[in-house]
């Protein structure tokens, strides 16, 4: 295992039997730390801007379903308010101004 591993880190998710035994690669690792994520790219991305987009609908989709799960929430709702975090969020760094940090 590398030095990511799961047991370098107790809250680090499980990693998906289904790349065990292939090529895979993570390509994306999110942490939240008092409400602030911290996030890791891999520069190995690869794909398009619009396959990137792909990938975070995936993602929106499934968080949908553990909303749906945990907190008895409309998976349509949900995905409305998903998509309105999502817009919020790109609007601030549109107009954020150039000089500012993130």
């Amino acid at each position: 295992m590398s030095s990511n591993s799961r047991s370098d880190h107790p809250k680090t998710l499980p990693v998906p039997p289904e790349v065990q035994n292939s090529d895979a690669q993570e390509l994306v690792r999110v942490w939240d730390v008092d409400g602030k994520q911290h996030v890791s790219i891999s520069n190995a991305l690869g794909g398009s801007p619009k396959q990137f987009g792909q990938l975070l609908a995936q993602i929106a989709l499934y968080s949908s379903q553990i909303y749906e799960q945990t907190e008895k929430m409309d998976p349509s709702e949900c995905l409305r308010q998903i998509l309105t975090g999502f817009k919020e969020e790109v609007a601030k760094e549109v107009t954020r101004p150039k000089s500012q940090p993130h």
